[in-house]
């Protein structure tokens, strides 16, 4: 049976950007803007983007058009079953950012109906923190239930669970080709909308004229580097599970830079439109433009502060505005499960010789019985004790083992056709072996230094115990998968 691929490169390019637009484009670009100085932010965005984002997605582009192999598989080809140890430790953090992932998308689902309804009461953070979230107050304690956030949950796991089952060109690419031009319909709509609010223009001043001052911050860099590998999924094989499926005509080239400019232009144009906003409600309520959000919580942002700004429009337009919105939230949210669940479901399959239907049913009920824990009343403060870990360190330590690997020990991936133009190595090449890897060990070391600087609480016992336990699952994994390789 002939292996299945992308019907279209351009159905490739809408899945990636899928992959890529979620929550961080949307909601923490803007919570990391206003907290860094606004166009402070956007500066080093760019240039993390040139110099970090591209030569990981061509990297991890190559890995997976040329070895036509996940993650798991692609490693255990060059290291065996070492490699795929550090394959499965990434797959271990895939399923649980994919069991989080569900019930955040889920946020936005309830959200759209509290909009539909007009149920969002005046007093917002009070209600997303005790009403919605039914927030325990605590890490260890585990309170109950949030019956609005359980019943989205299963609905974004049983959408997910359809599209997947279905092969990569009726599924994923199908759905994916149609959502992604929606959301950035809506996206830019808002931006269109917001530039006739009266003080909106207060909003666009503090996010488009940079401080400069802040880019002294060496805490502004780390972030922005920090954003980029998170926004673009990096280190965790989630890239190359979508381009194991590219054909040898499909230019992995000219697909990352549309990912990378498409991700730009969401990320830029969400936060004029939510800025714009910011603004409006700080002219509105006359509170200072400054003091309105009090962190950089893509939670505040999002589900606080944004339902504040209904709420200073007539009922019927918040109502609609709510509605739009949440859903373009909910676009972000479940294309990016989809690219989560498809790098796990891609590794069960090929390591275990298993149909893709069996594999996707057996992915979905994992993440679906992770995703139970942050529907909890201390989900919230799991959730923000696995993140620095998740979406910090371990993705920094798999993006830096990919560099390893597949830029020095094996050679096929350090020979392909995309690193050379006109017989000559690229800039894209040089920074992909040398700055690269630079960069993600400085940031991981100060990452881990902070971290060990911390007393040792709950939230610490939480992600280390996180870590050790998926090594030991990834090393076991490991010797249990079908597939041998010998060591190149």
């Amino acid at each position: 049976m002939d292996k299945v691929t992308w019907k279209k490169e351009s159905g490739f390019i809408w899945a990636l950007l899928g992959s890529a637009i979620g929550f961080g484009n949307i909601l923490s670009f803007s919570a990391q803007c206003y907290k860094n100085g606004g166009g402070a932010f956007l500066i080093p965005f760019v240039i993390a983007l040139l110099i970090l984002g591209l030569p990981m997605l061509f990297l991890e582009g190559a890995i997976g058009q040329r070895t036509g192999l996940p993650i798991v598989s692609a490693y255990g080809q060059v290291l065996g079953k070492a490699g795929k140890t550090m394959g499965w430790l990434m797959v271990a953090a895939v399923a649980t950012i994919g069991g989080f992932y569900i019930v955040l998308t889920g946020y936005s689902v309830a959200y759209a109906y509290f909009s539909a309804t007009n149920s969002i009461p005046a007093d917002t953070a009070t209600f997303f923190k005790q009403t919605f979230l039914r927030d325990s107050g605590s890490l260890t304690t585990w309170g109950g239930f949030s019956t609005p956030i359980l019943l989205v949950t299963l609905f974004c796991a049983a959408f997910s669970w359809v599209v997947l089952t279905r092969n990569i060109r009726s599924g994923i690419e199908k759905i994916c080709s149609l959502f992604m031009p929606i959301l950035m319909v809506l996206i830019l709509f808002f931006a269109v909308v917001v530039c006739f609010l009266p003080g909106a223009s207060e909003g666009f001043r503090h996010y488009l004229i940079p401080d400069f001052s802040k880019l002294s911050d060496g805490r502004l860099w780390r972030d922005v580097f920090g954003h980029v590998f998170f926004s673009f999924s990096l280190g965790l094989g989630i890239i190359t599970a979508y381009a194991r499926y590219a054909t040898s005509n499909t230019s992995i080239p000219k697909a990352m830079w549309y990912m990378a400019l498409g991700n730009l232009l969401i990320s830029v144009t969400a936060g004029f439109a939510i800025f714009g906003a910011v603004g409006y409600l700080s002219h509105v309520s006359g509170v200072p433009f400054k003091e309105i959000v009090k962190s950089d919580s893509t939670f505040e942002m999002g589900f606080v502060i944004f339902p504040q700004i209904l709420h200073v429009f007539t009922p019927w337009i918040g109502s609609l505005i709510g509605v739009i919105f949440f859903f373009a939230i909910f676009i972000a949210g479940i294309t990016g499960v989809f690219s989560i669940a498809e790098s796990f479901a891609g590794n069960v399959e090929v390591e275990f010789g298993l149909s893709r239907k069996k594999s996707v049913g057996i992915t979905s009920l994992i993440m679906m019985m992770i995703s139970l824990v942050f529907c909890m009343g201390n989900g919230q403060r799991i959730l923000g004790s696995l993140a620095p870990m998740l979406l910090g360190n371990n993705m920094l330590l798999g993006g830096f083992a990919e560099v390893v690997v597949f830029m020095y020990i094996a050679k096929d991936i350090r020979s392909d056709a995309l690193w050379f133009k006109d017989g000559k190595r690229t800039l894209i090449y040089y920074l992909a072996k040398r700055v690269v890897p630079f960069i993600l060990l400085l940031i991981l070391i100060s990452a881990v230094h902070a971290d060990m600087q911390s007393p040792v609480g709950p939230s610490e016992l939480v992600r280390w115990g996180w870590f050790v336990a998926a090594l030991v699952l990834g090393g076991l994994l490991a010797q249990k998968s079908q597939k041998s390789y010998a060591t190149a």
